[in-house]
């Protein structure tokens, strides 16, 4: 098929990004008064001679607002699904899935999961909605049923939007009905690359940020899953690193959907009241015109590495876990298939290697059969450690035939004994000091081209924020990283209403933390708030490679060449 893209601006920028196979003739809008300009790659055509060529099968309709253009194609007689088409019906041969057209979308659900569902901007219509317990015949102008009163299951596409939907799933199942074929979770059906497209290229927020961290970074989490920027930035992952080899991966369509989402800036799946890069930052309405620059290229291979799989700790911190943890059984099988792949597929592309995101990297052997292979060589490492095992004996051979600038971030949360006790569980304060002493010295000497502490703000250690920061002062660190304390199932919500230092919105200080912020100390020029954006130092920054390159330079100085 032999296409024209009827529109100049970014919803056609964003759909030749994606659909960059498509054989497109050239472009044309109502304003191209010549033929001789191109746009991108592309070349351009004025309205009156794109129609008059007989070399084209069909037209496809690029823009937010299409009633106009379809209004003037339809004057000239052209039809709709024979002669031209929308953007969006390409999305669905994203998708692994299929959803057939003949059957009605059905939401199971009629709570807060249907409202997060609603939120997006669907392909389909939804016709129906199910309610186990049926307390209204109408919602969202549209009927509920019981699941009594469906006697032709086979008439809809179900997508299930409750939290808790195992007895919904074997209800279905029990109906004869199948997974995918039939019905759909709704955190999977959000996850579906059409949905994904449809959300970031109908998006028009705009921020005036350029960040490419996904067209770079890749991070490997528990069980294989994978993200392409920071797991607290970025709820959306890539596939799994057992369902696809890295090349697959990486050059899929889902990726190239989520690096679409930083090269048009909308940033559609960033979390912004987590990342730094949005402080200050305003949302903007984005034009539909776009210039015909193209988006830059994914690398070949992910070239940033970030290693969290492994959550075996010498520690049982009470942010994390209730109890000391290592791998072992099944988890440990797992963990091991993954290092082997590591080794295997990713760490020879590899040129920033950042371990460990999740456990102890020196309580790891999973870890140090990493970082003792040979493949092993990027030339820059990032060490994420609590500190309590960062040693002589286990520098010496972790650096072992290393050329690599190694980083190092110490995990701590607190700046006295008595509450490192409590919060670090399992860790010694006094050998914990004496290794940040150690490297102090590395820091000095050059062993290390950088040197963080990290304090995770929290009910039982804010008042030792500015202690910490003195502390790391003496130790000549280039950084003191704050952050507010997260719930990663560790609390009841009653719990961490009481534990967070953060009012109920995530992002204002609760009055006692807003007295440690106001301090004087706080004000070091080796502070950085974090994911604390109420206190957060504005950094004018409107470019960034990577995040992680970028947020160890904001402190250490060109460390990435």
């Amino acid at each position: 098929m032999k296409y024209i893209i009827y529109g100049i601006n970014r919803a056609a920028k964003d759909f030749t990004y994606i659909f960059d196979d498509l054989e497109i003739l050239y472009l044309t809008d109502d304003t191209v008064e010549s033929d001789s300009i191109l746009w991108g790659k592309y070349p351009v055509r004025c309205m009156e001679d794109a129609l008059a060529d007989s070399s084209y099968d069909q037209i496809i309709i690029c823009d937010f607002e299409k009633t106009e253009k379809e209004r003037r194609l339809q004057e000239r007689g052209l039809v709709y699904q024979k002669d031209y088409v929308y953007e969006e019906d390409f999305f669905a041969e994203l998708d692994e899935i299929s959803i057939p057209d003949n059957r009605k979308i059905a939401v199971w659900g009629t709570g807060k999961m249907c409202g997060f569902l609603l939120e997006n901007n669907l392909p389909q219509k939804v016709e129906v909605f199910i309610d186990t317990y049926k307390r209204q015949d109408v919602f969202r102008g549209r009927p509920v049923l019981s699941p009594n009163e469906i006697k032709d299951w086979t008439q809809y596409y179900i997508i299930i939007a409750v939290a808790d939907d195992c007895a919904i799933r074997n209800k279905l199942s029990e109906l004869g009905l199948q997974e995918q074929i039939d019905y759909i979770g709704y955190e999977e059906f959000l996850a579906l690359p059409s949905v994904l497209l449809r959300k970031t290229l109908f998006d028009r927020a705009y921020y005036d940020l350029k960040c490419t961290t996904m067209c770079n970074h890749l991070e490997i989490l528990a069980d294989g899953a994978t993200r392409s920027c920071c797991t607290t930035f970025v709820a959306q992952g890539l596939e799994n690193i057992f369902d696809k080899n890295v090349d697959e991966l990486w050059n899929s369509r889902l990726h190239k959907i989520l690096c679409l989402s930083t090269e048009n800036r909308t940033f559609s799946f960033c979390d912004k009241s987590m990342c730094p890069l949005f402080v200050a930052k305003e949302r903007e309405e984005v034009a539909d015109s776009a210039d015909g620059e193209p988006y830059r290229e994914i690398t070949p291979f992910p070239e940033t590495l970030s290693l969290g799989y492994d959550s075996s700790c010498n520690l049982s911190c009470i942010t994390c876990r209730k109890e000391l943890h290592y791998a072992k059984g099944e988890e440990l099988e797992n963990v091991n298939r993954i290092t082997d792949k590591v080794i295997k597929e990713y760490l020879p592309h590899c040129k920033f290697l950042i371990m460990a995101g999740s456990g102890e990297v020196f309580a790891s052997p999973a870890y140090r059969k990493v970082y003792d292979s040979a493949e092993c060589h990027p030339k820059y490492i990032r060490l994420l450690s609590n500190g309590t095992l960062f040693t002589p004996a286990n520098w010496e051979r972790f650096v072992k035939g290393k050329s690599a600038k190694i980083m190092l971030t110490a995990s701590i949360d607190a700046a006295t004994k008595e509450t490192y006790g409590m919060i670090r569980q399992g860790g010694n304060f006094d050998i914990l000091k004496k290794n940040m002493e150690f490297a102090s010295q590395l820091r000095k000497n050059g062993d290390l081209c950088y040197f963080r502490m990290n304090f995770v703000v929290q009910r039982e250690n804010f008042r030792e924020m500015i202690p910490f920061v003195e502390w790391g002062q003496a130790l000549g660190v280039d950084e003191i990283f704050f952050t507010k304390i997260l719930n990663w199932g560790t609390y009841t919500s009653e719990e961490f209403a009481q534990i967070s230092m953060m009012e109920p919105d995530g992002v204002t200080p609760k009055p006692e933390l807003k007295e440690v912020l106001a301090h004087p100390t706080m004000k070091s020029s080796i502070v950085d708030m974090g994911t604390i954006q109420f206190a957060h130092k504005i950094d004018e920054v409107n470019m960034v490679e990577n995040y992680y390159m970028w947020e160890l330079e904001k402190r250490g100085g060109k460390i990435f060449n």
